[in-house]
């Protein structure tokens, strides 16, 4: 259950009432819980590949979520054929930082599957090119 400042956080960004609250999945409150200790790490995917990209996404580009997309810190162009891919990853990712913030370790979890491909297909297959991003969590600077 959600007590305290968690409470208050999750009432002001939704507007539920504590009835509602009341009504959430066990595993989003044990989210919420670990926000406080994920305070301090964020999610970069940055460019590690591209090639005829028409939306001229380069190489070194960087979208940056802490834990929300921040265009402040991004740099590149936000090409919606990349941030879906990237998006549905980082909230995978968030199930997996919940365990990690519930785990006493300093050390942010290793991402397994890191290299995420925009939804261009590629020339050769009815796109214009393709963009491939490494993802990682690191503490925010």
């Amino acid at each position: 259950m959600l007590e305290g400042e968690i409470k208050e956080m999750v009432k002001g960004a939704t507007g539920y009432t504590d009835e509602q609250i009341a009504k959430l999945h066990p595993g989003l409150e044990k989210l919420f819980n670990s926000m406080p200790a994920a305070e301090g790490v964020q999610t970069v995917a940055e460019v590690v590949k591209a090639g005829g990209c028409f939306a001229q996404v380069k190489v070194g580009d960087k979208l940056v979520f802490d834990p929300f997309l921040n265009p402040e810190k991004s740099v590149g162009v936000m090409c919606p054929k990349a941030l879906l891919p990237v998006c549905v990853q980082i909230h995978a990712l968030w199930e997996m930082m919940s365990e990690w913030a519930n785990s006493g370790s300093q050390t942010p979890p290793e991402i397994v599957f890191r290299n995420i491909r925009c939804l261009d297909p590629g020339l050769e297959d009815g796109g214009t090119g393709g963009v491939v991003y490494n993802i990682r969590v690191e503490p925010i600077q």
